[in-house]
């Protein structure tokens, strides 16, 4: 019996049900084997290579050795026969292996016999994977940890099942998910894989992504094709530029290049034409024609890939097109529809990852996927799963992984990349994610949070993987109501705040002293703990400055380059079979020996009262502040004061924090040194009584800044803006120079606000040399009856 994913959601294997009946089928008894492995004449690699995957798992779960032999006639005893062939035909008729796609698969019994088959080139790989998972409870997590359970007799119901995975394209784009073995056991065909044939192949694509300029590389043709590269103000250029895609003669040119890319490797089923990963657009005449009238960027590389698509076809029509919706190209066009052999791959690089792609925060994201799901025969999805910025930082994304799989599932996506932390082991839940993500991409509908429990207890032990699930939804709640991109700076994350990181280190220290008498998962946990004991690194002056102004214990040595030495010893020392150390700590590249080389001097600790922390500070400020001088009087009736201490300060210690100022109009101000661009002062009105949340408002900033010698009059020195959380736009901001601040205070206008919940005051430095320190005063707001001048 077949059943459709859609309708029959199961417990780990996409597209299957089981009937079971009284009779059984003995594999093995009390350690001995009760049936022999039969292939049949005719067996691809990859089949045989099932056999001996199936042996190899079921002499672990039982302890007995079977015998694999290819037969074309079926022996007296009980037998596993692997793959499809003429004896699988006569003796389960009832199954038709010949009508089996690529990837779907059979597990039946019948009359003592267990067929394990599918069609070619991997049904018969997952048919005996998906058996071992099911039915003997295999699990492989990593490439060097797996679970084989013990049972010396083992023996399976009567099975009717049939299944297939749920997308086409499966890619849990982590590290150590490129091993071959692991791959294969976890369903995944990514391109990146190291699959050969008798793993089944994989999808193969020529030219990966961001393909524009390897396809017309401009050093070679720009001299003389100046007109097929991007044309703004009537200029054409490379330099931050893409391609002129509405060019008759370039496209012409690419599908050329395409067939020999083609010819050069004929293995491929796709070929990326793709624009380049930085935007750009062609602006021309025909180029914005056709982009106004579909109402965005991505018609006019639609239109490329569909007319490559229609001319490769004759001779290649196995092969399909890929390009992006990536950043300008994201939004899908009103009416233009990709060809049936163009692949749309949908990116969410902009999204919040702290709450699903479903959720209000990510809307326009999810009306994207919504139309291009109406428009597309083959849409694929490039999600992101890491902090490429920071791949050892904690990134609590981990309950969005199963929503967001099955909202692509439920609009008809067809492949899913999650791309992570792909260059080095030793990424922040790395082994977890890899193995979540291969379990989903088979079939979306399983409970997530389940199917994580179950990695915990798996691969940390029941011991620890109590602690561990604290400390990930310790993490998780921290998160709420916080923008976690794929670049989240670790100084602004309310998830990296002392309260939250001493709990999760104590919870992390609990989980290693559960395992301590337990070597293998000892050293797992030693791995899971190094992302905790990274935020503290990167983040120690301010933590020890929270942690003294809550006269709270430190729950680490005193010496930052003794943690520093401790984690790098982790983090690079040996490990298990299959398991190799850290080498990347970002996808920039930055070694863990280069990242601790930052920690070879312990800082010198300030005095208690050397900076008086907000608390302690507000004793001393000033009792009714005067209004800025700046400001006239008549325009100050009804006007509001907001102090910096009503301030939200993201990175505070390292980004903001409060100091005292005899300059500020109540002795204390906000300083932000001048080398970072982060908002990381930042008034919320929802944190304002409610007689501000409403009306039309004059919104000033009152601010001072510290130049350093040298700055020039043009030089930025502050910006500040109003920023709209439920639409996510800008409502309004401003850029201020050398030449127009002063020494002492003044008060810097804004914007004019229609007030709301949903608006924050930001103000931020720029990031120059120009700049020593930015001081805030305050925020002071003020009833638009007409602008202050």
């Amino acid at each position: 019996m077949r059943v459709r994913l859609l309708h029959v959601p199961c417990a780990l294997m996409a597209l299957s049900t089981t009937l079971p009946t009284e009779a059984d089928m003995r594999i093995a008894w009390r350690g001995t084997p009760r049936c022999l492995i039969i292939t049949q004449p005719g067996a691809t690699p990859a089949e045989q290579y099932a056999a001996r995957e199936l042996a190899d798992a079921l002499q672990r779960v039982t302890g007995a050795q079977f015998t694999i032999r290819q037969v074309a006639e079926a022996p007296s005893e009980p037998i596993i026969l692997v793959g499809p062939g003429p004896l699988a035909q006569r003796l389960f008729p009832e199954v038709s292996l010949a009508t089996f796609g690529p990837e779907q698969y059979t597990v039946q019994t019948r009359n003592g016999r267990l067929l394990l088959a599918g069609g070619r080139p991997r049904g018969t790989l997952y048919a005996v994977m998906s058996f071992l998972q099911e039915q003997c409870g295999v699990r492989w997590w990593t490439p060097w940890a797996a679970h084989y359970p013990r049972r010396a007799t083992l023996a399976v119901k009567d099975l009717r099942i049939t299944g297939q995975p749920a997308f086409e394209a499966r890619d849990p784009f982590w590290f150590h998910a490129f091993d071959t073995t692991w791959a294969v056991r976890n369903g995944s065909n990514s391109a990146s894989a190291r699959l050969q044939e008798q793993h089944g192949g994989k999808i193969v694509y020529k030219g990966f992504v961001h393909t524009f300029y390897s396809l017309v590389p401009p050093e070679q043709h720009f001299k003389t094709h100046p007109e097929w590269y991007s044309e703004k103000d009537g200029r054409r250029y490379v330099e931050g530029g893409q391609l002129c895609t509405t060019n008759p003669q370039l496209r012409d040119f690419i599908v050329e290049r395409v067939k020999e890319w083609l010819r050069e490797t004929p293995e491929a089923s796709i070929v990326s034409v793709s624009q380049n990963d930085w935007y750009g657009a062609c602006l021309c005449a025909n180029c914005r024609a056709l982009d106004q009238q579909e109402g965005t960027h991505a018609a006019s590389v639609l239109a490329l890939a569909n007319y490559v698509a229609g001319r490769i076809a004759p001779e290649f029509p196995q092969v399909a097109i890929d390009t992006l919706a990536y950043q300008y190209t994201r939004k899908a066009p009103k009416t233009l529809r990709p060809r049936s052999s163009v692949i749309v791959r949908l990116c969410s690089i902009e999204c919040n990852f702290a709450v699903p792609l479903a959720h209000p925060a990510n809307q326009a994201f999810a009306t994207d996927l919504r139309d291009w799901s109406r428009l597309s025969h083959r849409l694929y999805i490039w999600d992101y799963t890491t902090n490429f910025a920071h791949y050892v930082l904690p990134h609590p994304n981990w309950f969005s992984l199963g929503p967001n799989i099955r909202f692509f599932h439920q609009h008809g996506v067809r492949g899913v990349f999650e791309q992570g932390a792909y260059q080095s082991n030793g990424a922040e839940m790395a082994e977890l994610r890899a193995w979540v993500l291969a379990r989903l991409l088979w079939n979306p509908y399983q409970d997530d949070r389940k199917l994580i429990k179950e990695f915990l207890n798996g691969y940390y032990g029941p011991a620890a993987a109590r602690y561990i699930w604290q400390y990930m939804t310790l993490m998780h709640r921290a998160a709420r109501n916080f923008n976690l991109t794929c670049y989240t700076n670790p100084l602004v994350a309310p998830f990296l705040r002392f309260p939250v990181l001493a709990k999760a280190e104590r919870l992390w220290q609990q989980a290693l002293e559960a395992t301590r008498n337990d070597p293998e998962r000892f050293w797992r946990v030693q791995q899971g703990h190094l992302p905790v004991r990274y935020a503290f690194l990167v983040r120690w002056p301010a933590l020890r400055r929270e942690c003294r102004r809550l006269n709270a214990p430190w729950p680490l040595p005193a010496s930052r380059k003794a943690v520093a030495q401790e984690w790098l010893a982790v983090a690079t020392g040996p490990g298990p079979a299959g398991w190799s150390p850290m080498t990347h700590v970002n996808e920039a590249g930055l070694t863990p020996q280069q990242f601790v080389q930052r920690f070879a001097e312990d800082p010198t600790e300030p005095e208690e009262d050397a900076k008086p922390a907000v608390a302690s500070a507000a004793t001393r400020r000033r009792k009714h502040p005067a209004p800025p001088p700046d400001i006239p009087l008549e325009a100050r009736r009804g006007a509001v004061d907001v102090q910096d201490l009503r301030a939200r300060l993201h990175g505070e210690g390292d980004l903001v924090e409060i100091l005292p100022d005899p300059a500020a109009s109540d002795g204390m101000a906000a300083r932000m040194p001048g080398n970072h661009r982060e908002w990381a002062f930042q008034v919320h009105m929802a944190d304002l009584p409610p007689s501000v949340r409403t009306g039309r408002w004059q919104i000033y900033a009152v601010v001072r800044v510290e130049l350093n010698p040298g700055a020039q009059p043009g030089d930025t020195v502050f910006a500040a803006g109003v920023y709209d959380t439920e639409n996510r736009v800008s409502g309004g901001e401003i850029r201020v120079t050398a030449g127009e601040v002063a020494s002492m205070y003044r008060a810097y206008h804004i914007a004019t606000l229609l007030a709301g919940p949903q608006y924050y005051i930001w103000v931020a430095p720029p990031a120059s040399d120009a700049v020593k320190a930015l001081w805030i005063d305050r925020i002071y707001l003020v009833p638009a009856r007409e602008r202050a001048q």
